[in-house]
């Protein structure tokens, strides 16, 4: 029998190389998070819980939308007085967010270690640090799906109806009309948060409902891949060549991985329209995961483990100002 590299005898002669070059990470685009109201425990404060405070609108006084301004402000005062109109309380909305503690670890012996080809470790403490943030990411969009501000796609011209029905896919006008609930319950845009538009709301939608939307042909109602044609410049090009949504009628749009589905009738996807103040999260000091390499304590000494940690948790603080979007999932 020839010696041959087919041959299975010759595996005694022959090892496997290991490329030094890793294969590039599968990763999450995360989102949620970045769109939170944060807030921070100082240590040694002799507290766990942070106590964020939603101030009612004027007017009625309630949390909702307000279709007029009734207040007793609209009622003229008598000239030289030094009483009428008085505002007896203002009512409020207080989201108390307990921390908690979060984190995954993963032992390694350093007999691996020391066969192992140059940038292992750092390439599980990568992964470790990727699963951290993804973790940190999900405890947020668990808090937004709390929400009992609906919308569910349609193919009305106003892309969906505030009631569950059988959804269709995503569309533009959805967005929009995402944009009008929030709008209309009094919430405002987003400001301050890194490279998002000021004054943008938020919407962070699953890769089939950005898929729906640059797809969407119809005269039903407006549609993305209608409208950016007659965005003038490099921009509207590159919208369409390379697949930016970009912002529809004052929303800036994200995709995330990090998605979950909905059974009603048919499956559903749901991405989420974030206002300010929608969700809040609080930490001690950095809300990021810290990545801890340690010794377990081996009675040989030969055992090491990387690990992230974080002190973190997340709070729904009033679904007026957090929409959960519906839309088919097949």
């Amino acid at each position: 029998m020839a010696h041959i590299t087919s041959n299975a005898a010759v595996d005694d002669v022959f090892a496997t190389w290991i490329n030094r070059k890793f294969v590039s990470d599968l990763e999450y685009s995360l989102q949620h998070m970045k769109f939170t109201m944060k807030g921070t425990i100082q240590k040694g404060a002799g507290a766990n819980i942070l106590r964020l405070v939603d101030f009612a609108p004027p007017g009625p006084g309630a949390q909702g939308p307000v279709t007029s301004y009734t207040g007793t402000g609209t009622t003229a005062l008598t000239e030289a007085t030094v009483t009428g109109n008085e505002i007896t309380s203002v009512s409020t909305n207080p989201t108390n967010i307990t921390v908690a503690e979060y984190g995954e670890f993963l032992k390694i012996g350093q007999l691996y270690e020391y066969a192992s080809v140059e940038g292992t470790r750092e390439r599980l403490r990568k992964r470790l640090l990727d699963g951290g943030n993804a973790t940190l990411d999900s405890l947020v969009r668990v808090q937004a799906h709390t929400s009992t501000n609906l919308l569910c796609c349609t193919a009305v011209q106003t892309g969906g109806q505030t009631t569950i029905t059988t959804a269709t896919a995503c569309g533009a006008a959805a967005i929009m009309q995402a944009r009008k609930i929030l709008f209309a319950g009094l919430c405002t845009g987003l400001s301050g948060v890194s490279g998002h538009p000021d004054g943008n709301f938020a919407a962070v939608i699953t890769p089939l409902q950005e898929l729906d939307i640059i797809s969407e042909v119809t005269t039903l109602r407006v549609n993305w891949s209608g409208a950016v044609v007659n965005v003038p410049g490099a921009m509207g090009q590159e919208k369409w060549v390379k697949g930016y949504i970009g912002s529809i009628y004052g929303v800036s749009v994200y995709t995330t991985q990090n998605h979950i589905t909905a059974t009603n009738g048919t499956t559903n996807q749901i991405g989420y329209i974030y206002g300010d103040g929608g969700v809040g999260s609080v930490s001690y000091g950095d809300a990021n995961p810290e990545v801890i390499v340690n010794d377990v304590n081996s009675p040989y000494k030969n055992v090491n483990s990387i690990a992230w940690h974080a002190y973190f948790a997340a709070g729904l603080i009033s679904s007026t100002r957090v929409v959960k979007m519906y839309s088919l999932g097949a």
